[in-house]
């Protein structure tokens, strides 16, 4: 009897264990998933907001603005052109959607590359530029992990270029917020293929994925990025009237109620924005020696790449003064150690110059590595394609970037804005479903729609204020159906979620 009893314990204990290491894993993702955001002042290096910052988070497709920020150092080097040709890989030709879709042994441009990361979020192209630049995109992600740790990236280890599923692959708001300053101040010439709001490839023509690009005039694209594990997430940024700010918004469930939070953050934040210059405390410092980029030769007639290399020596003594912080240095394989950086020089304009704090500002220690799945087919494959996108406009429109204190509007008529005090006209199908006292209660109820019926996502949503027996009111919309019959039907969806709508003609 007592043999039978230890043998039915045994068995319970076993159940017990598996199930909690089956558990442990879903425990952990949807941790991960989790709403974190952060709005800092790019100009001051000041954290306007913040919630969940330090804490964990797949980058999904953001990662490939690290991507981007590597191959611009490599442009700005004079390792590569923008017309240089780069060459499809089996591996490359091998990744899931989204993806350009080129063959094994096809060609394409570092240009063309570029513009289709940052519309389409091709992963295929983000191999190629990987695969160019390092050899294999293994050897391309320890270098993206490299440059994080000289920009102060300290929670971000990169594992691949695209943002596909990788357990190691994390990073933190906080420290994307880092990369999305960085991008800008060391690569303004670059900085304008992030507004791109089409790409024309073949016969197709790719719209932006973000949706949220243009909004109050301001809004820059930067980059969106969803997987199952991660959410939708984005890093964007908003500059106007001398003002720019770095909104950084992960872990929801759509990226319409994404994009409303975004909105929310821009439209609250960037009216308190510092005007003016960029205050060393919000300057990034550029990886190698202050004020170009250091270049480990190999052998002088062939190009090689720019490695990572220590902070600078002022830059170091201030880690080490205020936290004990131990910059880590990249080495390139089969390469001379470079020459010493040389002592600081004169800061440079404010856009050029390499500088002091927002690091220590943005820094945050590393948390224990997360468990996840090494697979997520289905998130990969959904990528970002469930949100294409507004109606392209023709190659060449784009709005370039400029100064910040003479930025124009990007995308959209600098006479109209996209808050509600000044509503846009809106014209064709809409779905209406309420009206609120506030902007803020009729975007609440924008975010709420869009977390319970998915497909609005595909929809842009918009605030139009009205007046009413002397009351000033807001009405929730989303815009750009069809006709009538797409409006009702998306009707009837949110019907179905006990949400009160109506489809109308503007």
């Amino acid at each position: 009897m007592r043999a039978v009893v230890l043998r039915a314990l045994a068995a319970i204990m076993v159940i017990l264990a598996v199930g909690a290491h089956t558990v442990a894993p879903a425990q952990a993702i949807e941790n991960l998933r989790r709403y974190a955001g952060i709005v800092v002042d790019a100009k001051s290096g000041q954290v306007l907001y913040e919630e969940n910052a330090d804490g964990k988070r797949y980058p999904a497709s953001v990662a490939k603005v690290m991507t981007l920020y590597v191959l611009f150092q490599e442009l700005s080097a004079g390792n590569i052109r923008l017309s240089t040709e780069m060459t499809v890989s089996r591996h490359a030709a091998a990744a899931v959607p989204t993806k350009l879709g080129l063959r094994a042994g096809s060609k394409i441009t570092v240009e063309d590359a570029i513009k289709s990361l940052v519309t389409l979020s091709a992963n295929d192209m983000a191999r190629v530029i990987a695969e160019h630049i390092s050899g294999t995109e293994s050897k391309f992600a320890e270098r993206m992990t490299a440059t994080a740790r000289a920009l102060g990236m300290r929670s971000t280890t990169y594992r691949n270029a695209s943002g596909l599923p990788d357990g190691g692959q994390v990073t933190t708001v906080r420290d994307q917020a880092i990369l999305g300053i960085a991008v800008y101040q060391h690569f303004p010439q670059y900085y304008e293929y992030f507004q791109t709001r089409s790409f024309s490839y073949g016969r197709k023509t790719y719209g932006n994925h973000n949706r949220v690009l243009g909004y109050m005039g301001a809004v820059d694209g930067i980059k969106t990025g969803y997987i199952n594990a991660a959410g939708s997430n984005l890093l964007t940024a908003a500059r106007k009237d001398g003002r720019h700010i770095v909104v950084v918004a992960f872990g929801f469930n759509s990226s319409a109620s994404r994009d409303e939070k975004v909105r929310q953050l821009v439209a609250s934040y960037l009216p308190k924005g510092r005007r003016g210059d960029y205050l060393r405390t919000a300057m990034i410092p550029v990886p190698g020696r202050q004020g170009n980029i250091q270049v480990a030769v190999a052998q002088p007639a062939k190009p090689v790449p720019v490695v990572p290399m220590p902070l600078p020596g002022w830059r170091l003594a201030q880690l080490v003064a205020a936290n004990g912080a131990q910059p880590q240095v990249a080495v390139a394989a089969a390469a001379p150690v470079p020459a010493p950086a040389p002592a600081p020089q004169p800061m440079p304009a404010p856009v050029q110059q390499a500088a002091v704090d927002a690091a220590n500002t943005l820094a945050a220690p590393t948390q224990a590595q997360p468990l996840y799945p090494q697979s997520d087919v289905i998130g990969a494959w959904l990528s970002e394609s469930y949100n294409l996108g507004a109606p392209p406009t023709a190659l060449g429109q784009t709005t370039p970037s400029a100064p910040l204190d003479f930025v124009p509007p990007v995308g959209i008529d600098p006479q109209v804005s996209h808050s509600a005090a000044a509503a846009e006209p809106i014209t064709g199908w809409v779905v209406q479903i309420g009206a609120g006292p506030s902007e803020e209660s009729a975007r609440g109820m924008l975010a709420d729609a869009a977390s319970k019926v998915g497909t609005l996502g595909d929809f842009r949503s918009h605030v139009e204020r009205f007046e009413k027996n002397g009351q000033t009111f807001y009405r929730a919309r989303f815009v750009g159906f069809g006709d009538r019959d797409d409006a009702t039907a998306m009707c009837n969806q949110l019907k179905q979620q006990d949400l009160a709508c109506l489809a109308m003609q503007s």
